[in-house]
């Protein structure tokens, strides 16, 4: 099956590769890492080479993914309605205290939806094509450099291992942060009580 899919890949060149970069681009759930992993085992390139094609396949997903950044900002309303609130919450969250470079962050661990978020933020437009590229060019490095070691299924494998850890990580931080912010809110309202009982207490 695996050799079936190299050769429709090595017909298609770099219009396959295009394809698969462009599709996730489009906030689509698409492994476009693995399709550029795919593409360093078929072209096999040096490092200059696998330095200039990262810089293709980036600007081409970043080209793409202003197709969403756009709908998000022309149809906004839509676009509220349609994702759903807790990836919005999720987001946001991560933006407001870690500022606009967890777009970057948000490709190289493929959250697509990220880029609707942007939109929504009226990010400046320039801002959101540096922190793309940032995101995804050093994935793309990074998965031509694997895909040119020759094997593909322990590098996919290996590659959903690290997303999962990554995930793992940005979820513990998150309830991390909830749980903090939620300690210091019920403290706050005991500590209100108390001044309160204690001004009542002196005032009888």
């Amino acid at each position: 099956m695996i050799e079936f899919i190299f050769n429709i890949l090595k017909e298609l060149g770099w219009i396959g590769l295009a394809i698969g970069v462009a599709v996730e681009a489009l906030s689509i759930p698409f492994p476009a890492a693995v399709f550029v992993l795919a593409y360093g085992y078929i072209l096999n390139p040096s490092w200059t080479q696998i330095l200039l094609f990262s810089i293709i396949t980036s600007l081409i997903y970043v080209v793409v993914s202003f197709v969403p950044y756009y709908v998000s900002v022309r149809y906004e309303s839509i676009v509220r309605k349609k994702l759903p609130k807790h990836k919005v919450h999720f987001a946001q969250k991560w933006i407001d205290r870690y500022g606009e470079w967890m777009i970057a962050v948000g490709r190289f661990i493929g959250m697509g939806y990220i880029t609707y978020i942007a939109g929504l933020s009226r990010m400046n437009k320039w801002k959101f094509a540096g922190l793309t590229f940032a995101g995804f060019y050093p994935l793309s490095v990074i998965m031509f450099y694997l895909g040119n070691l020759g094997n593909l299924e322990v590098m996919v494998d290996r590659l959903q291992q690290v997303q999962w850890a990554i995930y793992t990580v940005l979820g513990i931080g998150l309830a991390a942060y909830i749980s903090f912010r939620f300690y210091r809110r019920k403290k706050y309202k005991n500590g209100k009580q108390e001044d309160k009982s204690s001004w009542q207490a002196s005032a009888d």
